[in-house]
């Protein structure tokens, strides 16, 4: 591989994230939509239609990119690198990029292994590999050439990289020198500048662990990000055993720097907001408590913001929504409400199972601070938000550790009461990611047949409603009819192929096989 004379930039660090995370969306649902999918979807259909591409400069700069990438952007560039120094970019134009000059490639990656809950479970009723994983393993085939040529260090960062450290020697093969685990403005600038500096060797083959949010330490991005994500707060602290950031204390960023981030996103073009929290509704809030003034007075702040036109939340918490009376809720929702609205202003419950002593066992905060029964309190979140005008998105987690029979039928009989508030339900499968745990992990092969009727009766739900709210969702962030009518089609294809393998399942079950 050969380094581009022609391209005056010669940085000493480059910044990437994976084909999925480095492409172009309008809305926070295609960029879930692309992540679950795998190659039995056509290459050209993903590149072009799921997950198109991301542009860059005549330079090779990325116009836009995953906020975790330009919060590295950000606090190497406050630890004093310049800004040629230190260039983010896509796969597509990462090797315009490399030469002598290069020191360290950083690359980024919310599933490097396939290993995410959700894009597991899809996984399993799939063939094919995932894309999240098929791209990942082509990105390091470059850079692994690149690296013999040039000499570079590689370093693996962001919300997947845990699967790296349960892995090391996936991760040294993949060609990784440094896996960073954990949030980078605390030690990674200095990794960075010990690598810049010609001292690898002080971190060389290792996993460098960050354990705290490192909130007081956030810098404003300095470009847009992918979809306009910004941070709300970081962490949460529910305990989950499956969740990054259930041992993690929930911080909140400063009003200013989220509104700045949100000013970045506005002036570079990107009218389209995403605000990423693991409860949205908690913000400003201490502990398990909301504050409805702290967070009503930051979106009507947001709202003032010119050249905005939809702003979507993301994940919020049974309990913090009880905290709330509809009039607040509603309220709340209207503050969402800018110049495009959505008729569909979704938020992700995480329900995980019917049984509340089986989620306690495996999230012991998720009932604090109502701490009621856990199946009275679902319903009562759930009315709540759709009398208010939201429309809850719920989770559940299927082989949850301690799980029984009598568990998976309570949860089918809630999932027929949800299908009655007009809401969707996706099913996941419990995903271990603390090293030693493989024997916690539910597969395919774990179904029961009440499990798989629990999981069909979902995405019939989910056939029927999910195509509404994305059209709405794609409408609302400016995506042309022809896409929207593409990815439609798509979805069709896809409703026929998911019930296909449920027949196929429900067979496999039977025959005892």
């Amino acid at each position: 591989m050969s380094a581009t004379n022609a391209n005056p930039l010669q940085p000493a660090v480059v910044l990437v994230a994976d084909r999925t995370l480095s492409a172009r969306y309008n809305v926070l649902f295609e960029g879930i939509f692309a992540t679950m999918q795998t190659t039995q979807v056509p290459s050209v259909a993903m590149k072009h239609f799921v997950s198109p591409r991301q542009p860059c400069d005549a330079t090779g700069r990325a116009l836009a990119a995953p906020l975790g990438v330009r919060r590295v952007e950000a606090s190497l560039r406050a630890a004093g690198l310049s800004a040629d120094d230190v260039v983010v970019t896509t796969p597509e134009c990462l090797p315009k990029l490399l030469g002598p000059w290069t020191k360290l490639v950083m690359v980024s990656s919310s599933d490097f292994l396939g290993h995410g809950m959700s894009n597991t479970t899809t996984h399993s009723f799939w063939s094919g590999r995932l894309y999240t994983e098929f791209w990942m393993s082509k990105l390091m085939a470059t850079l692994r050439q690149a690296k013999m040529t040039w000499g570079f260090s590689i370093l693996a960062g962001g919300a997947g990289a845990w699967q790296l450290v349960q892995a090391p020697a996936t991760a040294e093969a993949l060609g990784f020198d440094i896996v960073f685990d954990g949030y980078f403005e605390g030690r990674g600038a200095a990794v960075v500048q010990n690598i810049v500096t010609g001292r690898p060797d002080a971190y060389a083959a290792a996993v460098v662990a960050e354990a705290t949010c490192c909130v007081e330490k956030i810098k404003p991005i300095l470009a847009p990000s992918t979809l306009g994500v910004i941070e709300l707060s970081r962490g949460c602290g529910k305990g989950c055993g499956f969740c990054v950031m259930g041992t993690k204390r929930m911080d909140h960023l400063p009003p200013e720097l989220i509104l700045a981030d949100v000013e970045t996103n506005a002036r570079g073009g990107q009218p389209n907001i995403v605000s990423s929290s693991e409860d949205f509704f908690r913000y400003g809030g201490t502990g398990p408590h909301v504050n409805y003034d702290a967070l009503a007075s930051l979106l009507e702040r947001m709202r003032q913001i010119k050249g905005l036109r939809f702003m979507q939340a993301d994940h919020g918490n049974v309990s913090s929504v009880l905290q709330f009376d509809v009039a607040q809720l509603r309220e709340l929702r209207r503050l969402l409400e800018w110049d495009h609205p959505s008729k569909y202003q979704w938020v992700n419950l995480g329900v995980e199972s019917a049984n509340g002593e089986l989620v306690r066992a495996n999230c012991p905060g998720k009932l604090t601070p109502i701490n009621g029964d856990w199946e009275d309190m679902v319903r009562g979140a759930v009315a709540r938000l759709v009398e208010s005008g939201w429309f809850p998105v719920i989770s559940l987690v299927l082989g949850l550790p301690g799980e029984t029979p009598d568990d998976v039928a309570r949860t089918r009989k809630l999932v027929d009461w949800l299908d009655g508030q007009g809401v969707v339900v996706f099913p996941v499968f419990h995903e271990p990611i603390r090293p030693g745990d493989d024997e916690k992990r539910f597969t395919v092969n774990s179904l029961t047949l009440a499990h798989l009727e629990l999981y069909s009766a979902c995405y019939e739900i989910n056939f029927r409603r999910v195509p509404k709210l994305y059209a709405d969702n794609q409408r609302a962030g400016g995506v042309s009819w022809l896409k929207r009518t593409a990815i439609q089609v798509l979805g069709k294809t896809e409703v026929r192929a998911w019930r296909k393998n449920f027949r196929r399942q429900r067979r496999r079950i039977e025959s005892g096989r």
